[in-house]
């Protein structure tokens, strides 16, 4: 018996506030990284039932004929936005630790506790490419372990900004003098981070409260999540939480769907991929780093981000989903689609239900039975 079969998995979606949404092509939908839309994606989230909307933080685009990610909302201020617009759905921003001071994101992090009622969660980045924050000289030159050490300072300085009335602290990266942060969170925010190397696992599992992963099929993630679990069982975290994150291209049938993948794929944007290889591979950490060894890949595959998608009719995706999610323990998933409004109405809707029949029970499904109740 798996830890899931009594307990309900979470749902969250990764919000599209970069133009074009996670698909690098001319063909696909060309989503426009306003508020307006991202508001619009959260509130049908809510709906739906999901427990969280996330936005990930970037400062460069690719380029390209697609312009792909040329224009990204930021990510806090926009979390600040939805938390005002919902009620309900957990809103999560995320911050590179390279860009803002710790005593910064305490202070903008109190202030989203509030507004949202204590429904902010903090994802952080310790890295990135050395493009995308270089533009603004703010990125620096450190090895993969220096990366993780600065951003346990980081932490570490955040943590006690959250709970001290005064910080003194002096360590190799920050150096705090009678350091006074008001208000503070209600309660400490979860924080969330992606590192998907052993370093950046174990570091997670040290300083935060849950885990993003990504597979390249469906082995790979059910290893990827199982050895997350055995680590976290190993530190002594039994309640250590992994969160699946899923590119899903759904159609009314199978050869709908993968007539989708097709169309896209003649319009993926070579140019743009280009640009992101040379940005990642450009890392001096580039063979320690997981997560730019994912994008590469992707470019040099000429891959618009479907081709490891779960492909396929409801029930196909919900069969797989519910396989990858009993076999890699998830303890939830993060979505990312096509088209923001009816393919995510049709995860929230028609793909539940068959993740339910597969005896899968998310939190979602439960709230639309008590709404309709």
């Amino acid at each position: 018996m798996t830890r899931h079969d009594n307990r309900n998995v979470e749902f969250g979606v990764f919000l599209p506030v970069g133009n074009g949404g996670w698909i690098t092509s001319t063909t696909s939908p060309q989503l426009p990284a306003t508020y307006e839309y991202n508001k619009e994606v959260a509130i049908l989230a809510e709906q739906l039932g999901f427990d969280f909307a996330l936005s990930m933080a970037k400062w460069r685009g690719y380029g390209g004929p697609s312009r792909h990610w040329d224009i990204t909302l930021e990510s806090l201020t926009t979390m600040a936005g939805l938390a005002e617009a919902t009620s309900r759905i957990g809103v999560w921003g995320t911050v590179h630790t390279m860009v803002f001071h710790p005593a910064v994101v305490a202070k903008m992090t109190a202030v989203l506790d509030q507004i949202s009622k204590g429904r902010f969660a903090l994802n952080i980045v310790s890295g990135s490419n050395p493009s995308d924050q270089g533009q603004m000289g703010l990125w620096l030159d450190l090895d993969h372990a220096e990366r993780y050490e600065l951003a346990a300072e980081w932490l570490t300085v955040l943590k006690r900004l959250w709970t001290e009335e005064r910080v003194d602290h002096k360590g190799k990266h920050y150096q705090l003098t009678d350091c006074m942060s008001n208000p503070k969170p209600t309660t400490p925010p979860p924080i969330i981070c992606a590192g998907a190397s052993d370093r950046g696992f174990l570091f997670t599992m040290e300083h935060c409260t849950a885990s993003f992963m990504l597979g390249s099929d469906h082995d790979d993630f059910i290893k990827t999540g199982l050895r997350a679990k055995e680590l976290a069982a190993q530190q002594g975290k039994p309640d250590f939480k992994t969160y699946g994150l899923f590119t899903i291209v759904p159609g009314a049938t199978d050869a709908e769907a993968r007539e989708r993948v097709e169309l896209y794929d003649t319009g993926v944007d070579t140019v743009a991929l280009d640009n992101q290889t040379r940005e990642y591979s450009g890392d001096k950490s580039f063979k320690q780093n997981t997560m730019a060894q994912r994008f590469v890949s992707q470019g040099e595959q000429r891959n618009s981000m479907t081709r490891a998608a779960l492909v396929g009719s409801p029930e196909t995706i919900g069969n797989a989903l519910a396989a990858i999610i009993k076999g890699a323990q998830l303890d939830g998933v993060t979505v990312i689609v096509p088209d923001f409004i009816d393919d995510l109405r049709t995860v929230g809707t028609d793909v539940l239900e068959v993740l339910e029949l597969n005896g899968v029970n998310t939190n979602a499904r439960a709230w639309q039975k008590a709404v309709k109740s």
